[in-house]
């Protein structure tokens, strides 16, 4: 009898382990059988990975995650209050202006994170969180996601594509002419740069797709720009010194993603305080006249509580820029009487080009 129960417990094993095998298959050519639905709905929709990659892209979408985790618990990335009040005033090189730089910054549009979360906490939360879940859980053999370096909702898109429309127009505010026209053709005299999260990558992709498409220049990465905010939709899923995966029209040819100052995820001692600080210096040293930037609301806000002087009300220290918003003015830099190097927004530099800041 011992023998026998020995045998059929033997028999059972392979059997389960059988049915698991035939299980796992079987939920791979489901999910086939969805993606290439998913494909014929959404053409520009990216193709499923072979099998080999699964497991590849599980990993590494797992310990993003995990590390997202850990930053959530452990990061102390905000810049306070305090921070922002014993910084120096930016007025102490007020005279002592050694260089200056046109800043223009582009607000990423919304994202998937921001539908789900930024639309209040009304019934339609529910659906909201729900469905993207589902999403979230079909895209889990891919190299994409919906919370994680959270990509631009159907609406980002569209604001995408408005931003777009309003550069094709003729510039109708002479106080933003200049900014306008180096936004739309000023190739060789100014450089494209944007966070390596693929929301605000895909941004300056779709608004400035016209200029480049003719100028086929490069859009660098920078991981200075990654967003200040220990949520997980902030941690990149673009590998240091790579490029991030985009989606729909932004994935087109036209886009030259450059990832040379891409280092990769912000870690627990790059501070936000210390990415701002290094952005501004980066910015202060570069040979073109103007740097256009595609970020994001807090790390903007924080940069104009930092560097304009702390005698300025402007309403760029309270308010978030609006999605697909675009703002210019002018970065000084220059060293104080102690030698030590200093970062200035000149208050009367502001240009607003299109949307401007959040009245909420």
């Amino acid at each position: 009898h011992w023998q026998a129960a020995t045998t059929c417990e033997k028999m059972l094993s392979w059997i389960e382990l059988f049915a698991w095998t035939v299980l796992f298959f079987l939920l791979l050519r489901i999910l086939s059988k969805l993606q290439q639905i998913h494909t014929l709905l959404h053409p520009h929709a990216p193709p499923p990975p072979s099998l080999l990659l699964i497991p590849v892209n599980l990993t590494s979408k797992a310990w993003v995650f995990l590390c997202g985790c850990a930053y959530l618990v452990l990061s102390r990335d905000k810049v306070s209050k305090r921070q922002i009040k014993d910084a120096a005033d930016s007025d102490e090189i007020q005279e002592r202006v050694d260089r200056q730089v046109r800043i223009i910054f582009i607000r990423h549009g919304e994202s998937v994170w921001n539908l789900v979360f930024n639309r209040g906490f009304k019934p339609s939360f529910l659906w909201r969180l729900f469905s993207t879940l589902l999403y979230e859980l079909y895209l889990l053999p891919l190299d994409d996601s919906a919370f994680l370096d959270s990509p631009l909702s159907d609406l980002g898109l569209q604001q995408c594509s408005q931003l777009q429309e309003f550069l094709r127009k003729p510039c109708s505010d002479p106080a933003a002419r200049a900014d306008f026209d180096m936004l739309t053709v000023g190739e060789g005299r100014s450089v494209l740069v944007t966070s390596q999260l693929r929301r605000a990558a895909a941004t300056i992709s779709l608004a400035l797709s016209d200029r480049l498409l003719r100028s086929k220049e490069a859009l660098f990465l920078h991981s200075s720009c990654q967003e200040i905010t220990r949520n997980v939709d902030s941690q990149s899923l673009a590998k240091p010194f790579e490029a991030p995966t985009l989606q729909g029209a932004a994935a087109e040819g036209h886009v030259q993603l450059d990832g040379q100052f891409n280092s990769g995820n912000k870690s627990l001692s790059f501070t936000g305080a210390r990415r701002l600080a290094d952005f501004a210096r980066w910015a202060s040293e570069r040979p073109e006249q103007t740097i256009v930037v595609a970020g994001h609301s807090l790390w903007f806000r924080t940069f104009f509580q930092l560097y304009l002087p702390k005698r300025e009300e402007h309403v760029s220290k309270k308010s978030k820029m609006v999605n697909c918003g675009v703002v210019g003015f002018t970065l000084q830099t220059g060293r104080n009487a102690e030698g030590e190097l200093r970062h200035r927004i000149d208050p009367n530099s502001f240009a607003v080009i299109y949307g401007g800041f959040s009245t909420k």
